[in-house]
C-alpha cells in the first residue's frame, strides 16, 4: 500500500489504518443520512450542515505532511504507529507560511519536511519544502517555515480553554488519507484538563493520519492541534497507543500561540524541572509532602527542603501531588515560578509559610546515591498505603563496617533525632521516619557533611556530624541474622483472586506484626511450583526474616506479563499474613527468570529496591530511567568470571546502569550447582542501609 509515492509500514500499521479510514467514512457517510420524522429531519439537517460548515471553515488551512527523510524512529518504532511512516496533517498558523504539526509527522531527527496545501482557489495541489524552525517538546508541537508566494489562509486565533465545556460538538478536521477532500470525524469534549493540564481531550475517532488536523467546535473556532500525547499514567508513554479508542488528546491553540513567538525564534522547548522527590507514591491523591529536594536543582537552590509541604504553585492552591504536576506540566524550562510551602521545625512548633522562586531548568545534575552506614530497624507496614503513616522513630538495627557511622561512634540501639543538612542557611530537619532520613540523604551528595542529633539507649542525646559516601556496592561480609527461632518458616499458597497459579510463599516465623523483607525468585519457568521445592529457602528465610514468594509461570515454557500480575497480587496477599518493610523489597532470579527479574522490578516500580541477576543479563527491551531519590535500586550480577572479567553484555548493562546513576555490584563467588539462598536472603536485609 502506497500513499503519495511514500511507502506505509506493513503489518499492524495497514490493518489499523483501514480500520481507521473505514471508521471516518462510516461517520460522513452518516452524516447524509435522512432523519425520520419532521422534527427529526430538521434537528438532523441542521447539526449536518452545522459540521459540514465548521469543517468547511478550517478546511484550507489545514494541510497535509510527509516527511522528506527517514527517521531513526519510524524503524525502531513499535510496529501499530511508527512515527513519519506515511502522511499526516498540519495547520497553517500564519499566513506567512508558519505551519504547526505534531512530533509524529516530524521526528526530532528529521529536520525537513513537505507541506501540501490542497489547491482550493487553483484546483491543484501546491507542495512546498519546509524547514523545522522550532520544537515545543512537552507537547510535541513541531513548527515549519514555508515559503509560499502568496499569503496563505490559516487558522484564527483559537477558542478559549475557557469557553469549552464537557459535552459540546467536537469535529477533528484531517487531511492525511485525502488531499482534495479532508476526512473529518465527529465527537464531543469528553475533558477539558488531560495530560496534566496540556490537552483537550475528544472522543472523536483520532488514528495517526489525524494527529496535527484540527479540532474544531461546531461553530468552526479551533480548539486545539489533534496530538498523540502520552497517558503515562496508564502506562502508554509513546502517545500513539490510544488511537482510535474513543480517547484523543488535542494541545489547546491558546496555548500554542502564547508561545509561538518563542518558536519562530528558534526555540526548543523543553519541559521545566523543578526537582523534588515526595514522600508519597500515590500520585492521585498523596499529600504533597517534600521527601528530597536534589542537589544543585531548582528546588535546592531557593531552600525547598525535605518535610516541607506544598500549599501554593504558579498562583494555583494545592493539596495533592496530582494538583502540583498539573500546575507544574505546562510550563518550560527558564520559566519562574511562585511556590508557597508550609514548614514545621519541630513537633512542638506551629507551622510557618515560606515563599520562594524557583527557575524551573531542562535537566538536573547526575544523581548518585550517598549514605551514613546505619541500617534502621523494620518497620511494621501490614497495608501499602500505612508508608504514610504516623511516624516511627529511627532506631539504628547495625552499622555498616567501616562505614562514616561506624567511625562517628553509632552504635546499635540509638535513635536518630534529627538532622542538618550541609550549608550554612540549612535549616535541622526532624527524623519521623526511615523515609524521611532518607528523603534529606537524597538531597546530599557524597563527600557532604551533615549533622546527626541522636539518642542513646539511656535516653542521653548528642551531636555527630558524620560525612557521606557513595553508596557501597557489595553486601558485608557478615549480615546481621536475626536470634534463632525455635519455630520452622511457614510455606503456604498464596492464592488470590484471578491468579491462576498462585505463588508459594516461605514466611518466617513470627507474629503477624513482625515485620518482614520480601524476596520474588523467578527460575526457569515450569508451571505451577510445587511446595518442595521451598524447602531449600526455609532455613535463610528464617535467619534473616526475609518472606521468600516463588512464582509459577502461567505458561511453563516461559514467563508472561500475566505472571507479573500475579506477583503484584500475591504481595497484597502476604499482607494479610504479615506485616512489609517497605524498604526492603527485592526481586532475583537466574537465566531466563533473571531477564524476568529486571522487568517484573520495573513493573511493580519504586517499591522494589533490590535485583540480584544469576547467570542473566537485562532483557533486550530493558528500559534504564536515570536514578532519583526514591526511584533508585541496588543491582547485582553474577562474579566476574576466572579470567576476571563479566560477560561482555553483562559488562555493557553494568556500564549502562552505572552512567544512569544506579548502585552496581557483583554476587559473592558461588557454587553455580547451587541457589544462593543466604547470600539473596542477606542482601534483602543490607538493601535497607541508609
Amino acid at each position: 500500500m502506497r500513499l503519495s509515492g511514500k511507502p506505509v509500514a506493513a503489518g499492524g500499521r495497514v490493518i489499523a489504518a483501514l480500520r481507521a479510514a473505514a471508521a471516518i467514512v462510516a461517520i460522513v457517510l452518516s452524516l447524509g443520512q435522512p432523519r425520520h420524522g419532521r422534527a427529526g429531519g430538521e434537528i438532523g439537517l441542521a447539526e449536518e450542515r452545522a459540521f459540514q460548515a465548521a469543517a468547511a471553515g478550517v478546511a484550507a488551512a489545514v494541510v497535509r505532511i510527509e516527511s522528506s527523510g527517514v527517521s531513526a524512529s519510524a524503524v525502531e518504532g513499535p510496529a501499530e504507529a511508527a512515527p513519519a511512516s506515511g502522511p499526516s496533517t498540519g495547520l497553517v498558523v500564519d499566513p506567512a507560511g508558519w505551519v504547526i504539526t505534531t512530533a509524529f509527522a516530524v521526528p526530532d531527527d528529521v529536520k525537513q519536511a513537505i507541506v501540501v496545501l490542497p489547491g482550493a482557489t487553483t484546483g491543484a495541489a501546491s507542495r512546498f519544502a519546509a524547514r523545522v524552525v522550532g520544537r515545543d517538546t512537552s507537547r510535541g508541537v513541531v513548527l515549519l517555515k514555508v515559503d509560499p508566494p502568496a499569503a496563505l489562509p490559516s487558522v484564527g486565533s483559537g477558542v478559549p480553554r475557557a469557553s469549552l465545556s464537557v459535552g459540546q460538538w467536537t469535529i477533528a478536521v484531517a487531511r492525511g488519507w485525502d488531499l482534495a477532500t479532508p476526512n473529518i470525524a465527529v465527537g464531543v469534549v469528553s475533558a477539558i484538563n488531560r495530560a496534566w493540564g496540556r490537552a483537550v481531550q475528544t472522543d472523536a475517532a483520532v488514528s495517526p493520519a489525524n494527529y496535527g488536523g484540527a479540532l474544531v467546535d461546531i461553530r468552526g473556532g479551533v480548539i486545539g492541534m489533534l496530538a498523540p500525547l502520552p497517558a503515562d499514567t496508564a502506562g502508554m508513554m509513546l502517545g500513539t497507543e490510544l488511537y482510535d479508542s474513543g480517547i484523543g488528546f488535542a494541545v489547546p491553540l491558546e496555548d500554542i500561540r502564547r508561545v509561538l513567538p518563542r518558536l519562530q525564534s528558534g526555540e526548543t522547548l523543553v519541559p521545566g524541572v523543578l526537582g523534588v522527590s515526595y514522600r508519597s507514591r500515590d500520585v492521585f491523591t498523596g499529600v504533597p509532602t517534600i521527601a528530597t529536594s536534589r542537589p544543585g536543582s531548582p528546588a535546592a537552590e531557593v531552600g525547598i527542603q525535605p518535610g516541607d509541604t506544598l500549599i501554593s504553585v504558579h498562583g494555583r492552591p494545592v493539596t495533592r501531588i496530582a494538583e502540583v504536576r498539573h500546575a507544574l506540566s505546562p510550563l518550560y524550562a527558564g520559566d519562574e515560578l511562585e511556590i508557597v510551602v508550609e514548614r514545621r521545625e519541630s513537633a512542638a512548633q506551629a507551622p510557618r509559610r515560606v515563599t520562594m522562586k524557583p527557575r524551573l531548568v531542562a535537566n538536573l545534575p547526575p544523581w548518585r546515591r550517598a549514605v551514613i552506614g546505619i541500617v534502621p530497624k523494620r518497620v511494621a507496614v501490614k497495608k501499602e498505603d500505612d508508608r504514610e503513616g504516623a511516624a516511627q522513630p529511627v532506631v539504628v538495627d547495625w552499622v555498616w563496617p567501616e562505614s562514616p557511622a561506624s567511625t562517628a561512634g553509632i552504635v546499635a540501639g540509638m535513635t536518630v533525632r534529627a538532622i542538618t543538612p550541609p550549608g550554612e542557611a540549612a535549616e535541622t530537619v526532624p527524623v519521623t521516619s526511615s523515609a524521611a532520613l532518607a528523603g534529606v540523604l537524597g538531597g546530599v551528595e557524597a563527600g557532604d557533611t551533615v549533622t546527626l542529633v541522636v539518642r542513646d539507649a539511656d535516653g542521653k542525646e548528642q551531636t555527630q556530624a558524620v560525612t557521606t559516601i557513595p553508596m557501597p556496592t557489595d553486601i558485608p561480609a557478615q549480615t546481621p541474622t536475626r536470634p534463632e527461632s525455635p519455630d520452622a518458616a511457614e510455606v503456604v499458597k498464596l492464592e488470590a483472586a484471578e491468579v491462576a497459579t498462585p505463588p508459594i510463599a516461605v514466611i518466617p516465623a513470627g507474629n503477624e506484626d513482625d515485620p518482614v523483607g520480601v524476596l520474588v525468585y523467578f527460575g526457569r519457568p515450569h508451571g505451577p511450583v510445587a511446595v518442595d521445592e521451598a524447602a531449600v529457602w526455609r532455613d535463610a528465610a528464617n535467619r534473616y526474616g526475609v518472606a521468600v514468594i516463588l512464582p509459577g509461570s502461567t505458561d511453563p515454557q516461559r514467563w508472561s506479563r500475566d505472571d507479573i500480575r500475579g506477583v503484584a497480587r500475591s504481595l497484597d496477599s502476604l499482607r494479610g499474613r504479615r506485616a512489609i518493610d517497605p524498604s526492603r523489597l527485592a526481586v532475583a532470579g537466574s537465566g531466563a527468570g533473571g531477564a524476568f527479574a529486571w522487568l517484573a522490578a520495573d513493573a511493580l516500580g519504586p517499591a522494589i529496591r533490590g535485583v540480584a541477576l544469576l547467570d542473566a543479563a537485562l532483557p533486550r527491551q530493558a528500559r534504564v530511567e536515570p536514578a532519583e531519590p526514591g526511584r533508585s535500586r541496588w543491582i547485582l550480577f553474577d562474579p566476574p568470571r576466572t579470567d576476571g572479567s563479566l560477560p561482555p553484555r553483562v559488562e555493557a548493562d553494568r556500564e549502562r546502569l552505572v552512567r544512569a546513576g544506579y548502585d552496581v555490584g557483583v554476587l559473592p563467588e558461588r557454587d553455580t550447582e547451587t541457589l544462593p539462598v543466604e547470600t539473596l536472603c542477606s542482601f534483602v536485609e543490607a538493601i535497607g542501609l541508609l
